[in-house]
């Protein structure tokens, strides 16, 4: 599917955000979608090696710019949100994926880098640490214009590219800064796309997300399908 195509469909990213993404990017100068292929079939002792993405620079510059976008809204979603870091994210969105494609295109060295190390390397935050709760209550993450609210409607909104980016996203942040410690996410990051649109209620058919469950943070979803901790131990076994 071209570049003007994903523009003109009826599922993209909010209008403010999609009309100042399609138009800085022209389709003569965007990168095609990488072709889908179906991935092999896992079996669950299989799974966490083979479902998650390597997430270093070889990988992002392989993506369109659609998921590109949708992982640095999930990436940031998750550290802002759930890791509370101590260097805020202050730039939109697209200004990070231009970082990170500017900079892994500089030094071909660098695409062995995993995409968080070089945010952080971007950010000046290598010694990025969780800000304690009571601190981050009285100094919330700045407001940037036209940010985002990641929920049901941007779920709604979103093309199909930006919503497996951002599940992406999000857990390369989790599995970065927070090492995965509260959630295990072992499926593959496009199940975890199938689920929270049934989670969604969004099918083909849908003209709109349900009021009910627009409210609804994609995060809140996401973490509903996390693996299911093994059961204790019966005493005396």
């Amino acid at each position: 599917m071209g570049f003007a195509q994903i523009c003109a469909r009826r599922r993209v990213l909010p209008l403010a955000l999609a009309l100042g993404f399609c138009a800085a990017f022209p389709p003569a100068a965007r990168p095609q979608q990488p072709s889908a292929e179906p991935a092999p079939a896992q079996t669950p002792s299989e799974a966490e090696p083979a479902a998650r993405p390597v997430y270093d620079g070889d990988w992002w510059l392989s993506l369109g710019s659609w998921e590109q976008y949708g992982f640095m809204s999930g990436y940031m979603d998750c550290y802002s949100s759930e890791y509370g870091g101590s260097v805020p994210f202050t730039k939109e969105v697209q200004s990070y994926t231009d970082d990170l494609n500017q900079y892994f295109l500089a030094d071909p060295a660098r695409r062995k880098q995993k995409v968080s190390e070089a945010l952080d390397a971007l950010r000046g935050a290598a010694t990025d640490t969780p800000v304690p709760p009571a601190k981050a209550a009285n100094t919330p993450p700045p407001e940037l214009p036209g940010q985002a609210v990641y929920d049901g409607r941007f779920w709604f909104d979103a093309d199909p590219a930006a919503e497996l980016g951002f599940v992406e996203g999000y857990l390369a942040c989790h599995a970065a800064k927070l090492k995965d410690a509260d959630a295990k996410f072992s499926e593959a990051p496009s199940e975890y796309v199938d689920r929270i649109t049934e989670a969604y209620g969004i099918t083909d058919d849908s003209e709109d997300v349900a009021a009910d469950k627009a409210a609804v943070k994609i995060a809140t979803i996401l973490h509903r399908l996390k693996d299911e901790e093994a059961p204790p131990p019966k005493p005396g076994s």
